[in-house]
């Protein structure tokens, strides 16, 4: 039987401490693509959800691939180790991050992202 190659995907969340924070790190998300493309990590979407009650934190959600046959603690620690994430994240203050959840997801047989 011929194996099957899927990629692994991940849903990636991060909480912001605001909007402008939220706004901030959507830019920082655009540099990020070519250093994680560097590092075998796909970008395949980069979601916003401003806040609708003030009681609510923004959040930002980028969905992302790995290879098949990948380590995906190894390759992400390999790109936040870089001089490309480094780069990125320049003049951000990383405490406006409050939270980062991460969900691996496995795509169904009928997926067209396979």
């Amino acid at each position: 039987m011929e194996r099957v190659f899927m990629s692994q995907y991940q849903l990636r969340v991060y909480t912001l401490s605001s909007p402008e924070a939220l706004v901030a790190y959507e830019a920082i998300w655009s540099k990020h693509i070519p250093g994680m493309a560097k590092h075998r990590i796909t970008t395949h979407g980069i979601w916003t959800v401003p806040t609708a009650l003030e009681s609510e934190a923004p959040q930002l959600y980028a969905l992302v691939s790995y290879r098949d046959a990948d380590n995906v603690q190894e390759r992400l620690g390999a790109y936040l180790s870089s001089p490309e994430f480094r780069a990125d994240m320049e003049g951000f203050d990383i405490s406006q991050i409050v939270g980062v959840a991460e969900s691996t997801l496995t795509p169904t047989v009928d997926s067209p992202l396979r």
